[in-house]
């Protein structure tokens, strides 16, 4: 009996201490949650300054080095912010975000969607800055690990993180970026409900970057996700890869059906910038192939051979020389004279 009364107080003693420790405790996190995060306290502020320099850099009368310095000093207080405290991810998605804005995004302007030319960018060149692409790529690709769930990476609204980044990893153009490109052009597509006006795009374009990896099978695949009005661009991506791999009547089948104007509005995209090719060499298999299809043959000599000295994508070269012995052989059998492929639309 003692002995049971002596546990029950070793009992009720251990669960007073238990108890006073736990209001210890609940004093302890009151006080805690009252006194100030210094840590807190330096990201909100490095994050207000980095939106204040921003905000600055957007100023359009400014001069050009002016909003140069701006962005520096946003993307120095965001770095600050990401410093002050490690695992938030909103730093990184606004220092990716602001390079790509300034420096990458765009050339052109177009009044009615609000879109203007990235302030930053030098569009005198078709290039762009890859010490720039490669900061902005690892900001996003920080922002991700830190939370990859976040909406930005889905595709439900068109706009997407992963669609952007696969189009900065295109542009650097090695192997190792079109993999990546690849990998986020995938993922965009799984993360979309596939009704989205931007779908047509990130096919054509993952069919595009499987073509420069040398997936051809993979490259015809995804293509034929896209119905057969697809933009003009997206017609001759499939010609080319169907032509790439040793399909050449049926890739001239598809520029034929469109016609003259299609391949006047496909030269025109790419002269403007609307669609790019990297390297930019790569265009001249394009035109290539569509100047033999209407009968071209010494324009489509001249560009085959555009396309060899270009060095754009050697895998293929061999087949722009196939084309070249087809097209010299065509000309010493029976001389032409060429077809205008842009006759009927004079």
């Amino acid at each position: 009996m003692k002995r049971a009364l002596a546990a029950l107080l070793v009992v009720q003693l251990g669960q007073f201490g238990q108890l006073t420790e736990a209001r210890a405790n609940i004093w302890a996190d009151a006080i805690a949650q009252s006194a100030p995060d210094p840590s807190k306290q330096v990201y909100e502020k490095a994050m207000r300054d980095g939106d204040d320099h921003v905000l600055l850099a957007n100023i359009e009368s400014s001069a050009r080095a002016e909003r140069r310095r701006q962005v520096q000093n946003a993307l120095d207080a965001y770095r600050r912010a990401a410093a002050a405290r490690p695992t938030e991810a909103e730093p990184y998605f606004r220092i990716g975000a602001t390079l790509n804005s300034f420096y990458l995004d765009s050339c052109f302007t177009i009044p009615q969607l609000n879109y203007t030319p990235s302030p930053l960018r030098d569009c005198r060149s078709d290039t762009i800055d890859p010490v720039i692409a490669q900061q902005t790529i690892d900001a996003w690709t920080a922002a991700e690990a830190r939370a990859p769930l976040d909406p930005r990476f889905s595709a439900s609204e068109g706009e997407s993180v992963l669609f952007d980044r696969a189009i900065l990893h295109t542009k650097l153009g090695t192997k190792q970026s079109l993999e990546e490109a690849a990998r986020d052009y995938e993922r965009y597509l799984e993360r979309s409900d596939g009704k989205n006006e931007n779908i047509e795009n990130a096919w054509s374009n993952l069919a595009e970057t499987y073509m420069m990896l040398g997936r051809l099978e993979d490259s015809i695949n995804a293509y034929r996700e896209l119905p057969y009005t697809a933009e003009v661009s997206t017609i001759y991506g499939a010609a080319v890869a169907l032509d790439r791999d040793e399909r050449g009547e049926l890739a001239k089948q598809l520029i034929l059906a469109q016609g003259a104007s299609g391949f006047a509005t496909f030269r025109l995209r790419v002269e403007r910038g609307d669609t790019f090719f990297v390297p930019t060499g790569e265009k001249f298999y394009y035109y290539a192939l569509a100047e033999e299809t209407f009968g071209r043959v010494d324009a489509a000599i001249g560009y085959w051979r555009q396309y060899i000295g270009s060095g754009a994508h050697p895998q293929f070269h061999p087949r722009a020389k196939q084309h070249i012995d087809a097209l010299l052989l065509r000309k010493r059998a029976r001389p032409s004279s060429p077809v205008d492929p842009f006759l009927d639309m004079r």
